[in-house]
């Protein structure tokens, strides 16, 4: 499947927010002094570990095809 890479970083966004979730652990969220949110640095971490391995995984597997 051909995707493009604006698509491969939304799905893998998705994949890895949904995985972070599944965890069972509390997901803290912080609001920055523009009104933005986002992930405290734990978990942000957590989440660019797991966004890492899915997108290593989605180019191997387009390597393979």
């Amino acid at each position: 499947m051909k995707i493009k890479i604006h698509e491969k970083v939304h799905l893998c966004c998705d994949i890895a927010d949904a995985m972070l979730n599944l965890d069972g652990r509390h997901i803290q969220m912080v609001t920055d002094e523009n009104g933005d949110e986002r992930y405290n640095e734990e978990d942000q971490e957590r989440f660019n570990l797991i966004y890492g391995a899915v997108m290593e995984l989605l180019e191997e597997a387009r390597e393979r095809v």
